[in-house]
This record gives structure tokens, C-alpha cells and sequence, in this order.
């Protein structure tokens, strides 16, 4: 794979609008990658030049993770498990197609600039997340994804862990903050970094090269943080700055978290792909949706284009 082109990994079961803009940016912003959509039928998605690969059957080791799985979380159990499960699909895919380094996206994640420049240095590190394997990251090292799936079966199988794991739920629970906490993707990924003493660059800090949102600037648009977390974009889909302590950094990529996601199109801008993924199942919640999408765009939009910067 060429130094340029690092392979962009979506992953997300069922459709929602959303995700064609945001392969729609990723297919824009870097040419000579291969942007690629771990999902299923419900989610292809036509004109737009990404690799649509289908979920296979669950595995044994899914079907283990599964069956071992334990609910140390207050959120819904489907959506955390999901959230953990994906590791070991993507783990697999990544076996098969034999990807030594790739960079692995949620679904609600715009890239606005061509990674290429950021890889000599990303790859000095294991990952390069924002942070660590959360929303963004390059995974540097051929088989960490494997490592970490293994890891996260290995604790579930662990009879002593799931013990200890119960026991700080069970203080969270209650209220008590000493030793208490939620086990999810994020908080395994952690305990997984620093356990096993990986190495991994932290791209939300800014540098002369960009910064990445870890989601502070994508919602303060709606969140009244506006002036704080400043965005600026000229043209929509085209390069976005921000403003940190006086200055205007570039920022490669944009996290859109929860409801902010109808604003996506005053990033992005619109396009045919785009607007036809209104326009299919489930018919009443996404033609509903054409507005709030098109209005907060629209005020997004005027918001992005204001700022002074150089």
C-alpha cells in the first residue's frame, strides 16, 4: 500500500442517511484510498466509489463472545455488545484481506483533508487514535486488531475479571465513585493500551499538522460551546480550521456525535447518493428527516463560512 493511501473502515449494521455523506466525504477527501463499508444488504449505498463488503455469519468466537457476554454498562445491552462485537468482524476482515495498516473510522466521522502527510509520523506508533482506539484511528501494527479481539475474549473468559468487573459495576450502581466504573469498547481499549504497554499517538492534541475532533468540535455548534470550539470552512467539503488558543489548525477530521449529525451537510455539502438515501427504508423516519437535515445544514452552513481565518 502505497504511502498515500492508507484504507479507510467503515463499520455500521442497518441504514441511516447519515452514512452517505459520510462516505461521500471519505471517497472525496482521499483519492488513491480504499474506502471500504464493513455492513449489510440494508446499507449499500449506490454512486459513490467505496467497497461494499457484507457481514459474514457470526464466527465461533463471536458466538463465544456472546454467550460469555456481561452487561456492566447502564446503556442498552444490543448497542454495547455491538459495539465490542465489531472488533472481532474487524479482526477477521482484516485477516483476509490482509491489511497490514489501515485507518478505522466510526460512522459518524468526516475526513476533510488527504491523510497521506500524517503517515510518516503515525507510523512511528503502534495506533494513532483520538484517542487512543476511540472513532478514529490508524492502526500502524500488522495485527493489533487481532491482539486486542483476542484480549477482549480472553477477559470474558476469565472468570476472576468478569468477578472484579461485577463488583465496580455493582459500586458505579450505587453511586459510589471510589473504584466503581462501566465496562464498554472504550474503557476495554484502555485497559487493553495499558496493560499490554501499546503505543499510541494521541491526534487530539493539537500540533502544526491539524487536529482531530474527538467530538467537542462537531457539537458546539448546538451545544453553545460555538465561539469556544470555533470551526471555520469555506466551501463545504472542502478544508476545515479551528481555532485552538489563537490559532487556526487544521482539523482532517470532524466528529458528528448523536443528534448533531443533522448538520452533516453543511460540512459536506449535498449530492444525488445523498439525497436518494432519504428516500428509502424506513420510509417514515428518513423522509421525515429530509428537513431537519436540510434546515440545520443550511444554518450550519452560514456558521462554518463566518469565521475570519487566515
Amino acid at each position: 500500500m502505497g504511502s498515500d493511501s492508507p484504507a479507510i473502515l467503515f463499520f455500521h449494521q442497518g441504514f441511516t442517511p447519515y452514512l452517505a455523506f459520510s462516505l461521500q466525504q471519505a471517497v472525496r477527501s482521499q483519492p488513491g484510498s480504499r474506502v471500504i463499508l464493513l455492513g449489510d444488504r440494508a446499507n449499500r449505498i449506490g454512486g459513490l466509489a467505496y467497497e461494499h463488503h457484507v457481514l459474514p455469519p457470526p464466527s465461533g468466537l463471536v458466538r463465544e463472545f456472546r454467550e460469555r457476554y456481561r452487561h456492566f454498562h447502564p446503556g442498552n445491552l444490543e448497542d454495547e455488545r455491538r459495539c465490542i462485537e465489531r472488533w472481532f468482524y474487524l479482526a477477521d476482515f482484516v485477516r483476509r484481506q490482509k491489511l497490514a495498516e489501515f485507518l478505522f473510522l466510526d460512522s459518524d466521522m468526516l475526513l476533510f483533508e488527504n491523510l497521506g502527510k500524517f503517515l510518516p509520523w503515525w507510523r512511528k506508533f503502534d495506533a494513532a487514535g483520538a484517542p487512543l482506539f476511540y472513532s478514529f484511528c490508524f492502526f500502524a501494527r500488522p495485527g493489533l486488531v487481532e491482539e486486542f479481539s483476542g484480549w477482549i475474549l480472553g477477559r470474558y473468559r476469565c472468570a476472576e475479571t468478569q468477578a472484579a468487573w461485577a463488583r465496580r459495576f455493582d459500586r458505579y450502581r450505587r453511586g459510589e465513585p471510589e473504584d466503581a466504573g462501566i465496562i464498554h469498547d472504550m474503557a476495554l481499549s484502555s485497559l487493553f493500551v495499558k496493560e499490554k504497554k501499546i503505543q499510541v499517538l494521541d491526534v487530539t492534541q493539537p500540533a502544526e499538522g491539524g487536529v482531530v475532533d474527538s467530538g467537542q468540535w462537531g457539537g458546539a455548534y448546538r451545544q453553545g460551546r460555538a465561539e469556544i470550539h470555533r470551526l471555520q470552512q469555506k466551501q463545504a467539503g472542502g478544508k476545515v480550521l479551528a481555532q485552538v488558543d489563537e490559532r487556526w489548525l487544521p482539523m482532517p477530521a470532524v466528529h458528528l456525535q448523536g443528534f448533531y449529525k443533522s448538520h452533516i451537510s453543511g460540512l459536506t455539502g449535498w449530492s444525488w447518493p445523498a439525497l436518494r438515501s432519504f428516500f428509502r427504508g424506513p420510509w417514515c423516519r428518513n423522509l421525515k428527516s429530509i428537513l431537519p437535515h436540510w434546515w440545520q445544514g443550511w444554518r450550519f452552513r452560514r456558521y462554518l463560512a463566518s469565521a475570519v481565518a487566515p
